[in-house]
């Protein structure tokens, strides 16, 4: 009987002690949050944590994440969203108000006008227009990176130029014997330019192989998109 006692009364302070250590958080953060697949992550990272909630796109930039759960889940979900955050995003600033702990959520969801929540044809337009507009995004940031690409290519094609013609500067003919002495270097120097370009060139290469082959996939989801809209509007 004793015994029986103490084991309820164990399992009842542990359920008290599992209910104080639940909270609710409201998380609003500011930033390049938008279109780059943020609420993405974040319901990664959620799942992943046992959090239930929400993470929705406000109309001034923002994303709004409400969410409740283990207050140590909660404070790893914030900081993995300030340092941890997707490549194409930016994290400018982040608030945080905690509330009492409500049993709201059964799971962890993106919300927004380009998340359906009922599998209509206007929704699944919505979605591709929005996922379009993404892969847009995409092909500018991969062409900004390819025209830096190609600007770092021409400068470093100077370089060789440049060793191989100091001994035609007729001002530096009496201080080349010195020079000399000191330049063993150059060589080496050489072939990591050599190298460097190499690379660089490689992935160049590959920056337009990935940036042609999105321009292929826009193009084919343009031509599946617009047949969507003959069959939904007609």
């Amino acid at each position: 009987m004793l015994a029986d006692f103490d084991r309820k009364r164990f399992n009842s302070l542990w359920s008290i002690k599992n209910v104080m250590a639940l909270k609710r958080a409201t998380i609003f953060v500011s930033g390049n949050v938008q279109m780059v697949n943020f609420r993405g992550f974040v319901k990664k990272l959620a799942d992943s944590l046992e959090i239930k909630g929400y993470a929705d796109n406000l109309p001034d930039g923002r994303v709004q994440i409400v969410c409740e759960g283990e207050e140590k889940g909660i404070e790893e979900l914030i900081n993995s969203i300030k340092n941890k955050a997707p490549s194409l995003s930016k994290v400018e600033d982040l608030q945080t108000e905690y509330g009492d702990y409500a049993g709201e959520f059964v799971d962890f969801e993106r919300r927004g006008e380009d998340v359906p929540k009922k599998a209509t044809l206007d929704d699944l337009l919505k979605v591709m227009i929005s996922f379009d507009n993404k892969a847009e995004k995409m092909v500018r940031v991969l062409g900004g990176i390819k025209d830096n690409t190609e600007k770092i290519l021409d400068h470093t094609s100077h370089i060789p130029r440049i060793v191989e013609n100091t001994s035609l500067i007729p001002a530096m003919r009496e201080d080349i014997a010195e020079m000399k002495s000191h330049t063993s270097i150059i060589p080496a120097m050489r072939e990591d330019t050599h190298a460097i370009r190499t690379d660089t060139k490689e992935i160049a290469t590959k920056l337009w192989e990935k940036y042609e082959e999105l321009s292929r996939e826009i193009a084919q989801m343009k031509i599946t998109l617009a047949r969507i809209e003959t069959k939904v509007f007609s």
